[in-house]
């Protein structure tokens, strides 16, 4: 392996994480993995085969597993040609960029399930497939779960608010969700308030600076229009789709002086509204 593959997998190697290698897996764990969960890497394709799968697709394979006697959720990116062995051979994989992504969130108090092990699997020089290992947060679901309550109009005005300050502190910390939408939304309930954080990192980019304006709409837009075919999708009373861009633009603007108001962000969210699913 040449150093620029080797930096590629060893870069996120701070306090908290070590370098693990074997035969064929390579990448960054976790110290807080019990030994016995680390001797189970070694199994990780026959955990998923085992394991009551949320996504079985062409390019990933995703579900709850067990290791040591502790939930994790387990996601394998499927490298199934040639192409995507050689691209993936030579650049940075995805679990290595949510690893890193779900540190910077984190960092500045949003909610995300922790990354555990980041790793990938090599034959030779080429990337096989790679494994995101990340907990599993059972106190937690998704605000597509609870889409009915949020279509209500003081539920609605909270959870955009609290969106809104979830989107404004990852875009001045540099971070671009890439994939805003409902399902990608956690929401935790504890007694009478609830916490909102994000889930799936995978389209996620970081940056040096915050995000230009231009970034930080791209993430709003997709936010917009996921809520609007969300409600739409199961009958419930929404406003337009320019009443909800107004409104989302103006509770961005209020948390963070930024207004996304504007023809860039109308264009998006109607062409994400008409081509994306919800």
């Amino acid at each position: 392996m040449g150093s620029q593959q080797k930096n590629q997998e060893n870069h996120c190697n701070d306090g908290d994480f070590r370098f693990f290698k074997n035969a064929f897996l390579q990448g960054m764990v976790s110290l807080k993995l019990s030994p016995g969960a680390l001797e189970q890497l070694q199994e990780l394709d026959s955990l998923l085969r085992n394991a009551k799968l949320d996504k079985d697709s062409h390019s990933t394979t995703a579900g709850v597993v067990e290791l040591d006697g502790k939930k994790y959720f387990l996601k394998r990116y499927n490298n199934r040609n040639l192409q995507r062995k050689l691209k993936n051979s030579v650049r940075q994989t995805r679990p290595f960029r949510v690893l890193r992504s779900s540190q910077l969130i984190s960092a500045v108090g949003i909610l995300t399930p922790e990354v555990y092990a980041a790793l990938n699997y090599r034959r030779g020089l080429l990337i096989e497939s790679s494994y995101l290992l990340s907990s599993f947060i059972e106190s937690a679901k998704t605000a597509n779960h609870f889409i009915e309550r949020l279509a209500e109009k003081e539920n609605f005005e909270d959870f955009a608010g609290k969106i809104c300050q979830v989107l404004v502190k990852i875009h001045n910390t540099g971070i671009m969700h890439g994939d805003v939408k409902i399902s990608n939304i956690l929401i935790k309930y504890d007694g009478g308030s609830c916490e909102l954080g994000l889930l799936d990192l995978d389209a996620s980019h970081y940056y040096n600076n915050a995000l230009s304006r231009r970034r930080r709409i791209r993430d709003l837009a997709r936010l917009i229009s996921s809520y609007f075919l969300s409600c739409k999708s199961r009958d419930l009373k929404v406003p337009g789709l320019d009443e909800l861009i107004e409104y989302f633009a103006g509770r961005y603007h209020t948390v963070s002086g930024i207004s996304l108001h504007g023809d860039r962000l109308i264009r998006r969210t109607e062409y994400l509204s008409k081509r994306v699913r919800k």
